[in-house]
């Protein structure tokens, strides 16, 4: 401490006789801000090699998981005639995950879009409108949200049995996406619902002898 002191002053005297400064004008630089100085330039790079080790790891856990996911995707595939119950749970379940975890990453929406797919496939409509409702909600630029609109339409229809909020959902669908490729199934389905099978095997083939007689 003493030595450091006595250099400082040294160095007070030399500059503030030599160099004209007097009074306020007089700058000592301490030795412990030349120690720090000398610390953040030794800490810079680590903590920029510490980011960049850091974000490696991310990406490299990221792609194991969709590697993940891909392998099951083709294990189901080739099994579609008859798919593995556990393997379709393990594949809704890496889908989640993989959003839950990596919500801000590209393959989030589209994971989750499959997970809508596959939760209606296992007829698991209340799981399935959970996840078009986060998809409405945290992905509402998606590309596919038309899709997603009609599919909750489709789910309250056909897998929750509320007729109610399909006929809304549908309209809300046309509203938004009139001139969508679905457009037209969605008007069907709103003339049709609540229609029973045999209702509407009478009306398409007095639609059809309708046709045959002009």
């Amino acid at each position: 401490m003493y030595d450091q002191f006595y250099r400082v002053f040294r160095a007070w005297r030399i500059f503030g006789r030599e160099g004209g400064f007097r009074g306020s004008n007089i700058f000592i630089v301490s030795l412990s801000n030349i120690k720090i100085l000398r610390m953040k330039r030794t800490l810079f790079p680590l903590v920029a090699f510490s980011i960049m080790v850091f974000a490696f790891a991310c990406t490299s856990g990221i792609k194991k998981e969709m590697t993940a996911i891909e392998t099951l995707e083709k294990e189901l595939t080739d099994q579609a005639a008859r798919p593995d119950p556990e393997k379709l749970a393990g594949l809704l379940d890496a889908y989640t995950a993989f959003v839950d975890n990596h919500a801000a990453d590209t393959m989030a929406p589209l994971y989750l879009y499959k997970a809508i797919n596959l939760s209606m496939g296992i007829n698991n409509g209340a799981l399935a409108m959970q996840l078009t409702d986060r998809m409405l909600n945290e992905y509402p630029k998606y590309s596919r949200i038309p899709e997603t609109v009609f599919l909750k339409a489709y789910i309250y229809e056909n897998q929750l049995s509320n007729l109610g909020l399909a006929l809304k959902t549908y309209q809300d669908f046309l509203s938004r996406f009139p001139e969508h490729d679905l457009a037209d199934d969605a008007q069907a389905a709103i003339d049709n619902l609540g229609k029973s099978p045999e209702e509407l095997i009478r009306e398409f083939e007095a639609r059809a002898a309708q046709q045959a007689g002009n």
